[in-house]
């Protein structure tokens, strides 16, 4: 009965009844759209071109953000770069992420390599593509196992051609609604024309130098696949957005699901009126330039607004939006290679994701890692598909903090050479995915840098995931170096101050392979609160000058000696260094400062004279120098005065500075000077200079007249004082007077001698050369008259000499 009613398969009424129940389908899901969103009311232009200029459709909109804003090109000689443009794409900014994909090659002779020709800013168009699908590669069919293939075509028919295609994620401030941008180019758009675009959650790859190739990859609950078509020179008449259904585990799951609107990946169950695998859209849309403002998905090119349709006079756009778009990046139109994109080659949309998905069953996606933009035969799941890009894209959000725990204040190295580094603190935060994991690991720089990265030397790491803490997945979670299994040391020892003196941690995320094929990217912290400072220390210098004597007279030695304390050892420089090599007092190993300390003495009682050259001794860490192994530092003085000792150290870098007070002859310190004098001391050197006075005369009334002779001898003499011969005596040399004439014509007369160089002791300058020594010296007096007088006898006065000079 039944199959009467419905009719045999294939039949018109089977036809026609499947398209009412279809219509219904669609008309219901339509329904459960919310009507609070609006795609192209957001921050970003989708009015058919690149760049900000100001945008009214529809009315009252004024997004700031257009292609131009997304990505930023960079073009050398022979090679152009489009990245991202980091002032408005990134984590913190106003796009999420992006991704910019070229399709084509250019060569100055085809066909060339991918590695060659897809930076190339040659002008000459290469036709060849290793990226377009192989026949069978069916939207409906799963990613892995040949359900997609990629093909190499030497001749890419330029309809279906792709040049570039480029994707962005915007999160709605108000309401958190995840939104992605997407734009496609292709070389030539004759009649009508199909674009598809799958938003997959996991990763997918492909590519084929030659022959066709599978695809890797698959598919998970909630991929979403957009398709619009753009009617023949015209607009886009029809988006739609259709999600794929998997089970969580078993032949439905991943790959084994199907096209379905309610979620629901069993063919044999019926959800809402539909059995599974209905290839029911969960939303649509139209041309963005005439969608209402509560649309989730739209999309539009650069073509002229069509003419009014058969019937009416007002046409579907109010405004000429026929307009060739200039780009900053390479493209091509037919054979034309350059940055003109002719009506309506130019095609761009946006979904709502969260507002498709929104009154459908399942979970709506938290991220999505790989997005696929393709041409295609018609805007159905079952159409053929031509040429495609993979762009990847990080989808999941996320955030991660850092604070080092050494202080906010610079501290002195230790003696030993070494200081810890202190702990790092992280706060990691994922968003938009309920279930997440990786690895967490800390990096630390230095010295003498700004900022870290992964090059530095590795410290710490940890196995993170959504479960930790017991708290939700997108809950900001607290980690540390110091926190129980974390693999490596807590804090790590650093052994240098050179420089700045400054190091800095870093801290970044990296998703395990599950998380990674689920959107989620690398997350590095910002250096912000990262560095710290290691400063080298400063040493004490104490000298003390002495002298050899005391008290210090002249002729003794002044000597010097310096205690140095408060040295730090110096890095050897055979830490790991990182995977630069360029951080290797990081966990190494240390040596005693070196250096010298110079000394200088000046004087006596001036800084103008130096008394002993700068001489200086190595120095080994702390001592007391010169060391018992080194040469004394000391000098003679040559005059009485004061002395005073300069010493003066210079530090060992990088942890040792020089003494923060330096010495100098006016300001020595104390204990630097020495005050040499002489002796006062008294001695006697007794003398006796000898000499003689006679006295002669004669019977009054009669006078003197003759000769007189008087000599100093040494010895004894002989006779008696009155009467006396030489006996034993030596005269002395130059002290013989005579002969003497006496004739004065009266009976009296007195001689005196007059020695003056004859002494018997010391001379005045203290010699004895010359001199006389102790002994019986006499004067031998002889007069001879010749006046008939009688001569008397010669006269001898003795005097014996013994010096006593205590």
């Amino acid at each position: 009965m039944a199959r009467k009613v419905i009719g045999p398969t294939g039949s018109r009424r089977r036809r026609w009844l499947f398209l009412c129940t279809s219509a219904v389908a669609i008309a219901m899901a339509v329904i459960f759209i919310p009507s609070a969103f609006a795609v192209h009311d957001l921050a970003f232009q989708l009015d058919g071109e690149t760049t900000s200029t100001a945008y009214s459709p529809p009315p009252g909109s004024s997004p700031a953000y257009d292609w131009n804003d997304i990505f930023n090109v960079s073009d050398s000689a022979t090679t152009e770069t489009v990245s991202n443009n980091s002032a408005n794409v990134g984590s913190g900014k106003t796009f999420d992420d992006a991704q910019f994909a070229r399709d084509f090659e250019t060569n100055s002779t085809c066909p060339t390599t991918s590695a060659v020709g897809l930076n190339s800013t040659s002008t000459t168009l290469c036709t060849g593509d290793d990226t377009t699908y192989a026949t069978g590669s069916k939207d409906t069919l799963g990613i892995g196992n040949g359900g997609w293939q990629c093909n190499h075509d030497n001749n890419v028919n330029s309809k279906i051609d792709i040049m570039n295609a480029y994707v962005t994620q915007y999160t709605n401030p108000a309401d958190g609604h995840k939104i992605f941008y997407f734009g496609v180019e292709r070389n030539v758009s004759n009649g009508t024309n199909d674009v598809g675009v799958w938003f997959l959650q996991s990763g997918a790859s492909c590519t084929a130098p030659t022959g066709h190739v599978n695809f890797t990859g698959q598919h998970q609950d909630g991929d979403t696949l957009v398709v619009a078509e753009q009617t023949s020179g015209g607009g886009v008449s029809t988006a739609k957005a259709f999600r794929w259904a998997a089970a969580a585990s078993g032949p439905l799951s991943g790959d084994g699901g199907c096209i379905d609107s309610n979620d629901n990946p069993d063919p044999s169950i019926v959800v809402n009126g539909t059995h599974g695998c209905n290839n029911l859209p969960i939303a649509t849309g139209a041309d963005c330039k005439n969608a209402p403002g509560v649309d989730p998905l739209c999309a539009t090119t650069n073509a002229t607004c069509p003419l009014p349709r058969r019937g009416t006079t007002v046409p579907p756009c109010t405004l000429d939006w026929n307009k060739s778009v200039t780009t900053k990046w390479l493209t091509a139109n037919g054979s034309s290679v350059g940055n003109t994109i002719v009506s309506p080659d130019f095609f761009e949309g946006g979904i709502d994701i969260t507002a498709a998905f929104e009154g459908h069953a399942g979970t709506t996606p938290s991220c999505f890692n790989t997005v696929a933009p393709d041409t295609r035969s018609s805007a159905s799941p079952t159409a053929t598909l031509f040429d495609y890009t993979l762009n990847q894209l990080g989808g999941c959000g996320g955030e991660l903090t850092t604070q080092q725990n050494f202080g906010s204040s610079s501290q002195a190295i230790g003696t030993d050479g070494t200081i810890s580094s202190g702990t790092d603190s992280a706060t990691l935060t994922i968003t938009g995915s309920a279930s997440w994991g990786g690895t967490l690991t800390w990096y630390l720089c230095g010295p003498d840098v700004t900022s870290c990265d992964t090059h530095g030397v590795q410290v710490a790491s940890e196995t993170v995931s959504n479960t930790d803490g017991g708290s939700s997945a997108d809950t900001p979670k607290a980690y540390s170096t110091s926190d129980l299994g974390v693999t490596g040391s807590s804090a790590a020892s650093l052994t240098s101050a050179a420089g700045s003196g400054q190091y800095c941690w870093h801290a970044q995320f990296v998703p395990n392979t599950a998380s990674k094929n689920a959107g989620i990217g690398n997350e590095d912290d910002d250096g912000s609160g990262e560095c710290f400072t290691v400063t080298p220390v400063t040493p004490t210098l104490t000298t003390t000058a002495s002298c050899s004597a005391s008290p210090c007279v002249l002729g003794s030695t002044l000597s010097d000696t310096a205690s140095l304390t408060g040295t730090a050892n110096n890095p050897n420089g055979d830490g790991a260094g990182g995977d630069t090599g360029l951080y290797k007092s990081i966990n190494g190993t240390t040596t005693p400062a070196t250096g010298s300390i110079s000394w200088t003495a000046y004087g006596p009682d001036g800084c103008g004279t130096v008394a002993m050259s700068a001489t200086s001794r190595d120095v080994s860490g702390d001592g007391t120098y010169p060391t018992a192994l080194q040469t004394a530092v000391s000098f003679v003085p040559s005059a009485v005065g004061a002395y005073v000792f300069v010493a003066t150290y210079g530090g060992s870098g990088p942890n040792t500075n020089a003494p923060s007070t330096t010495a100098t002859c006016a300001s020595p310190g104390s204990n630097e000077s020495v005050t040499v004098t002489g002796s006062a001391s008294s001695s006697t050197a007794q003398r006796w200079l000898p000499n003689d006075r006679v006295a002669l005369s004669s019977t009054t009334g009669t006078t003197l007249h003759g000769t007189l002779t008087v000599t100093l001898y040494k010895g004894a003499f002989g006779g008696s004082a009155g009467n006396c011969t030489i006996g034993t005596g030596v005269p002395v040399t130059g002290q013989a007077y005579g002969p003497i004439t006496v004739n004065n014509g009266t009976n009296s007369f007195i001689y005196n001698t007059t020695n003056t160089t004859f002494v018997v002791g010391t001379n005045s300058d203290g010699t004895t050369t010359g001199a006389g020594t102790d002994g019986t010296y006499f004067w031998l007096i002889h007069y001879a008259d010749t006046g008939g007088l009688t001569s008397p006898h010669d006269r001898c006065e003795t005097s014996t000499i013994s010096h006593n000079d205590g």
